[in-house]
C-alpha cells in the first residue's frame, strides 16, 4: 500500500488551502487586544498621575490634565470593546479582558469624581491628600506594568498585581492619620468636606485593588 496521498486527499488539501487564503484576504487582521488594554491602562495611569499632582497642590493645570485623560480613557476603552466584538480568539479570556477594562476605567472615574466633589465643596488638597495621591499613582503604574507583562510573563504580571495592592493599602493608613487630625479642627464644615474627600481617596484605592484581584484571576485562569 503506497504512502502517497490519493487524488481525493490532494483535492481536499487544495480546497482547504484556498479557503485559508480567502479567509486571510477577506478578514481583517486580528486586533491586538492586549495592546489595546495596555493603551487604556497607560492613559489611566497618566490620569491618576494628574490626580496625584493635583493632590500635591497642582491646581487648575493638573485638574485640566485629569479631565483630558478621562476623556482619552473613554475612547481607549471603546476601542478595546470594539476589538473584542470582532476578535475570533484572544490570548486572554474575553471576559477577563472586558472586566479588567471596566475596572481600570472605574479607577480613573473615581479619581475624577473626587476632583469634581472637591471643586464643588471648594476643598483644597492637603499633605494627607498628597501622600494618598502618590500611593494611588504608584499602584496604578504597577497595574499597567502587569498589563504589559500579561502576554510574555504571566507570573510577573501577578507580582505586579501584588505590588499594586501593597501600594494602595498604605492609603488606608494615611486615611486614618488624616481622620485623626480632623479631631483637632473646630470648623465643622471643613471637617465634613475633608471627611468626604478622604473617603474618595479610599474609593480610588479600592478600585485599584479590584483591578489587581482580577489581574491575578486572569493569570491563574491562563496557567
Amino acid at each position: 500500500m503506497s504512502g502517497r496521498p490519493s487524488e481525493s486527499d490532494a483535492i481536499r488539501a487544495g480546497a482547504s488551502a484556498r479557503r485559508r487564503w480567502w479567509r486571510r484576504l477577506l478578514l481583517p487582521a486580528a486586533p491586538d487586544v492586549l495592546a489595546l488594554l495596555l493603551a487604556q491602562g497607560e492613559v489611566t495611569a497618566d490620569g491618576v498621575d494628574a490626580f496625584a499632582a493635583w493632590s500635591r497642590g497642582g491646581g487648575k493645570d493638573a485638574a485640566k490634565a485629569l479631565h483630558a485623560e478621562r476623556d482619552r480613557a473613554y475612547l481607549a476603552r471603546r476601542e478595546l470593546l470594539e476589538a473584542l466584538q470582532v476578535a475570533l480568539s484572544t490570548p486572554v479570556d474575553q471576559e477577563d479582558l472586558y472586566t479588567l477594562s471596566e475596572r481600570v476605567d472605574r479607577v480613573l472615574g473615581e479619581a475624577r469624581n473626587a476632583l469634581r466633589e472637591a471643586e464643588v465643596l471648594g476643598w483644597k488638597p492637603d499633605a494627607h491628600a498628597g501622600a494618598m495621591g502618590a500611593q494611588l499613582a504608584e499602584g496604578t503604574r504597577a497595574i499597567v506594568d502587569g498589563f504589559r507583562l500579561l502576554r510574555k510573563d504571566p507570573e510577573a504580571a501577578g507580582r505586579q498585581a501584588d505590588a499594586a495592592s501593597n501600594a494602595v493599602h498604605h492609603v488606608e493608613r494615611d486615611y486614618r492619620q488624616a481622620m485623626a487630625q480632623l479631631l483637632k479642627v473646630d470648623d465643622l464644615r471643613a471637617v465634613l468636606a475633608a471627611q468626604d474627600l478622604y473617603r474618595r481617596y479610599l474609593r480610588v484605592a479600592e478600585a485599584i485593588v479590584a483591578v489587581a484581584d482580577r489581574l491575578w484571576y486572569a493569570v491563574l485562569r491562563g496557567a
